[in-house]
């Protein structure tokens, strides 16, 4: 008898064994990833971005200072603290202080052409003025940056 099967019976084993264990581990990756929780701004002036067309809204007027960052980013952890205290900053009391979280609002750095992170733009009545890459930019680099649209 001619058998129809293209593996031996021995091998069909093994193969299973193994997709189940690869379908497990790709399981386990994809729900313990990297993403972490949202940083908390409760405690400083920074809004959270929830959705493209409150974005635009929130931008459409006077100046505005958009932090994108991902949450697994480590240079957006290291530019944050900065972009923080000029959030804290009196003499800024006139720019609004806006985050967009990557992973919840990928639709909004596809639209403002946002590919890396962290980068900081500066709108004015819904223009962008600038942006700044990378990290490394201080309070008062920022502070300067925002007090030319005053």
């Amino acid at each position: 008898m001619t058998s129809l099967s293209v593996f031996p019976v021995k091998f069909v084993k093994p193969i299973m064994k193994n997709i189940v264990v690869a379908a497990f581990i790709l399981i386990f990756i994809s729900t313990t990833s990297c993403k972490k929780d949202l940083v908390d701004t409760s405690a400083n002036q920074i809004e959270d971005v929830t959705d493209l067309q409150s974005f635009k809204s929130q931008i459409s007027s006077g100046v505005s200072l958009v932090f994108f960052h991902a949450s697994w980013c480590k240079i957006c952890k290291e530019q944050r603290p900065h972009f923080e205290s000029a959030s804290e900053n009196s003499d800024l009391n006139f720019v609004l202080f806006l985050e967009v979280e990557y992973d919840d609002n990928p639709e909004i750095c596809d639209e403002y052409d946002v590919p890396g992170f962290p980068q900081t733009l500066v709108f004015k009545n819904g223009v962008e003025q600038t942006r700044v890459k990378g990290s490394g930019h201080t309070e008062q680099e920022l502070k300067d940056l925002l007090l030319a649209y005053k």
